[in-house]
C-alpha cells in the first residue's frame, strides 16, 4: 500500500509539472501573467499580474528597460503653471521618491478592443527627496529659489487612464503603444521642507517652508493641473519604453 501511494504521488507531480509546461509559453518572461482578450475576468487578470509584478519591479526588469521603483528615480520634470496666484515654474531633478513598491491596486477596467486601461491605486505613503529650481510669481510677489527639497505624502489614491494603440514592426511584430495618459492623485497629509542656496541667511528659505506647510492645501489645488500633466507625460514616455519592447502575443494573447 505505501509503494502504491509513492507511485500514484508521483505520478500526480508529473502530471502537474507537464500541465505547467504546457500552459506556460517558453517566450514568456517569469515576471508576466498573459491575459488572454477572450477571458471573461480580464480585469481580474491584469489585477494579478500587477500584483505579480511588484517583486519585479522592486529589483528592476533589464530585459526591458524598467528600473526598480522603490527607489524610483526621475532625472527631470518640470511643471509650469500660468494662471491663479501660482504662477511659476519649478524644475527638479535628481528627484528619489520612496514607497512605491507598497501599491495596491484597487481596480482595473480594461478594453482589449480599444487597448485602453484604467486604474485605482492606493499608496499608503511616498517621501521624494532631490533639488529644485523655482521661478515665478506667488499672490503676486515674486520668487526666485533655488535648493534641496523634501517631501512626504501620506495616503495616497491614484488613478491612471491609459489610451493605446496597436503598432507593428519592420518584422511585423505587434506591439500597444501608449498614445495618450491621463493620471490624478489625492492624499490625507502632506509636509515641505527646503533647503534655499539662492536666498543666504536662510530667512526667506525659512518664510518658504511654513509658507509651504501653512498652505499645503491651496498649494496643490492650484497647481496639481500642471502636475498631473507633467507626470503624466513622464510615465507615458516610461512606460512606452517597457510596452514597446513586450509584443502583445507574450501579455495580451488573441486567444
Amino acid at each position: 500500500m505505501y509503494v502504491r501511494n509513492e507511485i500514484i504521488s508521483l505520478f500526480l507531480f508529473f502530471y502537474v509539472v507537464s500541465s505547467e509546461n504546457v500552459t506556460q509559453h517558453p517566450d514568456t518572461p517569469e515576471y508576466i501573467i498573459p491575459c488572454y482578450k477572450s477571458d471573461p475576468e480580464l480585469n481580474k487578470c491584469v489585477t494579478n499580474t500587477f500584483n505579480h509584478l511588484r517583486p519585479y519591479l522592486i529589483s528592476g526588469i533589464k530585459d526591458i528597460n524598467v528600473p526598480s521603483i522603490d527607489p524610483f528615480k526621475i532625472e527631470r520634470i518640470v511643471i509650469e503653471n500660468g494662471q491663479g496666484p501660482f504662477r511659476i515654474r519649478a524644475t527638479f531633478f535628481n528627484v528619489t521618491a520612496g514607497g512605491a513598491s507598497n501599491y495596491s491596486i484597487q481596480s482595473v477596467k480594461a478594453d482589449v478592443d480599444r487597448y485602453t486601461i484604467e486604474l485605482a491605486v492606493k499608496l499608503p505613503r511616498i517621501e521624494i527627496r532631490g533639488k529644485y529650481d523655482v521661478n515665478g510669481n506667488v499672490l503676486l510677489f515674486p520668487v526666485r529659489s533655488k535648493g534641496d527639497f523634501w517631501a512626504i505624502f501620506l495616503d495616497i489614491d491614484g488613478a491612471a487612464k491609459i489610451y493605446g494603440k496597436e503598432v507593428t514592426n519592420k518584422e511585423g511584430t505587434r506591439f500597444m503603444k501608449i498614445d495618450k495618459m491621463f493620471v490624478d492623485f489625492k492624499f490625507n497629509k502632506s509636509r515641505f521642507r527646503i533647503k534655499d542656496v539662492i536666498n543666504h541667511g536662510n530667512v526667506i528659505g525659512e518664510a518658504m517652508n511654513q509658507f509651504l506647510n501653512n498652505n499645503s492645501d491651496e498649494i496643490i489645488k492650484e497647481m496639481k493641473p500642471a502636475a498631473t500633466t507633467a507626470i503624466a507625460k513622464h510615465f507615458k514616455s516610461f512606460l512606452n519604453a517597457a510596452f514597446l519592447r513586450l509584443p502583445l502575443k507574450v501579455w495580451l494573447p488573441d486567444a
